[in-house]
């Protein structure tokens, strides 16, 4: 029995939508509770980052141009103690002791304490702001603490891939940024590419990730990234959970 040219259109369209829906509905179908379990899985776990305390790592950037060259931290999330490590335009070396919630620190050139009155301008304060970019990109699993205001856009086809598109609140303290687009891998969670907005949606950076590391402790952070806008990279060298620091770390030169 032949099939006439209406009844073709209709068993191809038939079969188009039955592809469609095979292959798009697992896609979109994802809750905010499974896609925020693929984010953590992409990190390692929740628990882990929750346990974690300590982190010893470095960071290399022409980001901000007042910390010259490769600089190094160690922070203790619980208390906000921080060690800074690094050098000055004249190549001196800079430890900065300060603590991440009251913005207080001392400030030594060569092991030799610099005067409150001398050091807040030109040394402290550099350094808080460079700990606040550097951190903030680093340490994504923080961002997720407001994960009630995540919100699902579907998703997008880049290349071969398929991502997740996330928006939730991101508020930057040295910078515009407000809230974030990030384009989730919808295989392995981790973060392909991370869109930085401002209040009104303008993209302030289009950071591409282009390194992952096992930190320990159960973690993986994101090591490498690189602005599409104005080509600046943001590289961690270094990147370690510690069980332990000595407390003189966060107390002397």
């Amino acid at each position: 029995m032949s099939i006439s040219y209406k009844q073709q259109i209709r068993w191809r369209l038939f079969f188009a939508l039955c592809f469609s829906f095979t292959f798009t509905i697992p896609v979109f179908a994802q809750t905010k509770d499974q896609l925020l379990n693929l984010i953590w899985q992409g990190i390692g776990d929740r628990q882990s980052w929750e346990e974690a305390r300590y982190f010893m790592f470095s960071c290399q950037t022409t980001w901000h141009q007042t910390v010259p060259g490769e600089h190094a931290y160690i922070w203790d999330r619980k208390t906000g103690n921080c060690r800074f490590e690094g050098a000055t335009t004249h190549q001196d070396k800079l430890v900065v002791l300060f603590n991440t919630r009251n913005k207080k620190g001392k400030v030594f050139i060569n092991n030799n304490l610099i005067a409150p009155k001398d050091s807040a301008q030109r040394f402290l304060q550099p350094v808080l702001d460079a700990f606040a970019n550097d951190s903030f990109w680093l340490f994504f699993p923080q961002l997720l603490k407001d994960s009630a205001s995540l919100k699902i856009n579907g998703a997008e086809l880049i290349g071969s891939a398929r991502y997740y598109v996330v928006e939730l609140p991101t508020p930057q303290q040295t910078t515009r940024i407000r809230h974030s687009k990030l384009f989730i891998d919808t295989n392995t969670g981790r973060i392909f590419q991370w869109q930085a907005l401002s209040d009104n949606n303008e993209i302030l950076f289009n950071l591409l990730t282009s390194g992952f590391k096992d930190v320990g402790g159960g973690l993986t952070l994101i090591s490498a990234f690189r602005d599409t806008k104005s080509g600046i990279q943001i590289n961690y060298p270094i990147i370690s959970a510690l069980i332990n620091v000595e407390a003189d770390k966060f107390l002397k030169p």
